[in-house]
């Protein structure tokens, strides 16, 4: 079987390895598609050494252990990259995402022909297109990241970053009822930002500002009659004290944004947190959460993310990365598509 490793410098490496053989409550599935994630961009950008990459996966189960009894062959499942395991004390107290004990890929790239993972990280699906279903994780994200804002009913918010998750983040906040979102780009110039913003319109946002403009927080506070009832930064964190000018008195301030390197250190106001009421809320998207209704909403086309699919690439061309993600192109997002005879 086929699987990518990358390392910086967008160095992608096509291995080879035998067919992994699932026993127990392990089960083979045949990768189907794999969503191109930020954190990959970050190992071809970063990593010193060949890392494993991918991790958003849909796929369809090709052989079971003996002990399986949740999918059978022939089920299409999104596979989960880590899933809590329900039995530890957290999880036995409902901080289920709190767990330390958790199964997980074991090192195994989701951008691979072949997984063999745990029964517990699979989630059955029907009636989606199955590129489609690869989204299902990072949209998982946007659900717990906007939940976590608690955003009242009519309320006004400004999601920082417009790429895959920032759009799909302002689309879900207008699905649950948001008065005005507003999305916040980098600068307005460039293909890739024209994309973006378009995109961000369509499936939700009521406009799109941009941080390279002067006194763009106050364009938005202007726009929105005062600050935010919420503020979610799905773009770097260098960003998060032009999100504090943007929140309004008690507004939460909700973080899933990293850097990976020295830019993951900001200087916070806390003055201005504890007279204005605010709170740092920080996400992250371990174990996996909110993929059954991350589905749901995928499959009745709540969140239409076939439209943010802008790039396929096979397995086999996998350095075509480089081009898509270091140039000026539209990319909104890329994904590993594989082919199957099972599908």
């Amino acid at each position: 079987m086929k699987y990518l490793q990358g390392k910086r410098g967008y160095n992608i490496a096509l291995r080879e390895k035998e067919l992994p053989k699932p026993e127990g409550n392990m089960v083979l599935v045949k990768t189907l598609a794999c969503g191109v994630c930020g954190s990959d961009i970050h190992i071809l950008e970063r990593m010193e050494e060949y890392t494993p990459m991918g991790h958003e996966i849909s796929a369809v189960v090709t052989e079971v252990g003996a002990c399986v009894t949740k999918v059978q062959p022939g089920d299409h499942v999104i596979v989960e990259d880590v899933t809590m395991c329900g039995t530890c004390e957290a999880c036995k107290n409902g901080k289920t995402h709190l767990c330390r004990n958790m199964y997980t890929l074991e090192g195994q790239s989701g951008m691979g022909e072949y997984l063999c993972v745990h029964e517990n990280m699979l989630n059955r699906y029907e009636g989606i297109d199955d590129i489609a279903a690869c989204v299902t994780e990072p949209l998982a994200v946007c659900l717990n990241t906007f939940f976590a804002a608690q955003l009242p009913p009519e309320g006004k918010l400004v999601v920082m970053g417009t790429g895959i998750l920032g759009i799909m983040t302002a689309a879900l906040a207008k699905h649950y009822g948001a008065m005005r979102v507003v999305c916040v780009g980098s600068r307005p110039q460039g293909k890739r930002s024209a994309a973006r913003s378009a995109a961000a319109k369509e499936l939700g946002a009521d406009a799109v500002f941009y941080a390279s403009e002067p006194d763009y927080t106050g364009k938005i506070k202007e726009y929105l009659g005062g600050g935010a009832d919420a503020v979610i930064v799905t773009s770097p964190p260098r960003t998060i004290p032009d999100a504090m000018q943007l929140a309004a008195y008690g507004a939460n301030i909700v973080n899933i944004g990293l850097d990976f390197g020295e830019g993951a250190v900001v200087p916070v106001n806390i003055d201005d947190l504890v007279f204005n009421k605010n709170n740092i809320i920080s996400v992250f998207a371990e174990p996996a959460r909110m993929f059954p209704l991350s589905t749901d909403l995928i499959r009745r086309r709540v969140i239409d993310v076939e439209k943010l699919i802008t790039h396929r690439v096979k397995i086999e061309d996998a350095d075509a990365l480089k081009e898509i993600f270091m140039q000026d192109s539209p990319v909104i997002k890329a994904v590993i598509e594989f082919h199957s005879d099972l599908t």
